[in-house]
């Protein structure tokens, strides 16, 4: 790989994008060979693409090899791409199956591999495996932009982001009441590995969406909302009962039934949906509703102001201090800050999930240092500050 020496900073992050990319559809691609015929077609087009990023005589050459391959840390496949990256630690296949970390941080890199619609495999490949998340997003909310006032778009953002599942009569109308609305972002029926014997599904105790079904255990598929569990016992009302994986012992979610017909069929928003517009959102709600509790004490907030043209608007009125900020969810540092030079944001102050951790706030602070990067809590303690400045004028 010491050729990719010599490729700018750019076109290195381009070329580390687009080995994901075609990493992750492969992967998938693995998944459902024997359901889907152009299942193999697709492993053997992005052998392809990852062959012409690695260059002649480097890299999987085969299919075979390349599936080999995604066993493994991206890493091994081309070393130099992943250099300044910890990118290169994600594996895709976990004995012959997606790993969380796909859905966790491969997603976060996706690129369109072919534009102009003449992707064939967008037939049948999930909307995530090929579509970045700004296009995830701008085709999710497209239907209600046009003509939908500021409040509207807040109201519908929220809800799909408190209600991300559920029956089907319920999600309608409480969306009627909620956003007052007819259109919403597509709900599709809750998939065959989030249903727990064909009866049961479990929402994560953070995001709300469905969480994976694997034989005897249940989790989140974002591992950093450290939602794990096994199935251990039916009540006796015949409901199974969860119990913590690292064996503590809060209340778990409970089960809700599983219906696949009728009024209340059991639904969610699509997986692109979920990664790209309800975790992110998961952290800008969590951070609205704290500031809003503080405004008898003298705090203002609006929630996506401008229809989303940045995610918090925070103001002290008695000391005219004033905040925008931007909350972002990235594993990787260095893919967030590619993104923020390539489309800068519109407010000046970045912040990010406490489960990121200070280590990622530095790294950021670093390599964006035109912008402020704070942690969530960061953020409470700040406004709480200003208060107590007010109070003593």
């Amino acid at each position: 790989m010491e050729s990719r020496m010599t490729l700018s900073s750019d076109d290195l992050q381009y070329h580390r994008r687009v080995l994901i990319s075609a990493a992750v559809r492969a992967g998938y691609a693995h998944t459902c060979r024997y359901e889907e015929p152009a299942a193999r077609r697709e492993i053997a087009r992005m052998t392809g693409v990852v062959m012409s990023v690695c260059g002649p005589g480097r890299g999987p050459n085969t299919p075979t090899t390349l599936i080999e391959a995604l066993h493994h840390p991206l890493a091994r496949i081309a070393p130099s791409l992943f250099s300044d990256s910890h990118m290169g630690s994600l594996t895709v296949l976990d004995a012959g199956e997606l790993s969380d970390d796909v859905y966790a941080e491969g997603c976060e890199d996706i690129v369109e591999l072919l534009s102009g619609g003449v992707d064939p495999a967008r037939r049948w490949l999930p909307t995530w495996a090929w579509m970045h998340g700004e296009m995830v997003e701008r085709e999710a909310f497209q239907l209600i932009n046009e003509g939908a006032s500021e409040q509207e778009y807040t109201a519908h953002r929220y809800f799909v982001v408190k209600q991300p599942a559920g029956g089907e009569r319920q999600l309608a109308e409480v969306f009627s009441q909620a956003a007052g609305m007819r259109k919403s972002v597509r709900y599709v029926p809750i998939p065959a590995d989030q249903v727990f014997r064909g009866k049961w599904w479990w929402p994560c105790p953070v995001c709300q969406w469905p969480m994976h079904v694997d034989g005897g255990e249940v989790r989140c598929r974002f591992p950093l909302h450290n939602a794990a569990y096994f199935v251990r016992a039916d009540s006796a009302k015949g409901r199974p009962l969860l119990q913590r994986r690292d064996g503590g012992v809060p209340r778990q979610p409970a089960a809700r039934p599983f219906h696949r017909e009728g009024p209340n069929r059991s639904m969610c928003v699509e997986t692109a949906v979920w990664r790209h517009i309800v975790i992110s959102g998961v952290s800008e709600i969590y951070l609205f509703e704290r500031l809003e509790a503080l405004q008898p004490r003298g705090v203002e907030v609006e929630l996506w102001p401008g229809k989303d043209r940045y995610d918090l608007l925070i103001r002290v009125p008695a000391t005219s201090w004033e905040l925008r900020i931007d909350v972002k969810d990235y594993a990787s540092a260095v893919s967030l800050a590619d993104r923020l030079r390539r489309k800068p944001p519109a407010a000046r102050t970045i912040v990010i999930p406490d489960y990121r951790g200070e280590a990622q706030r530095d790294e950021l602070a670093e390599l964006l240092p035109n912008l402020t990067v704070l942690l969530v809590s960061e953020v409470v303690k700040a406004v709480k500050a200003e208060l107590r400045k007010a109070g003593r004028r």
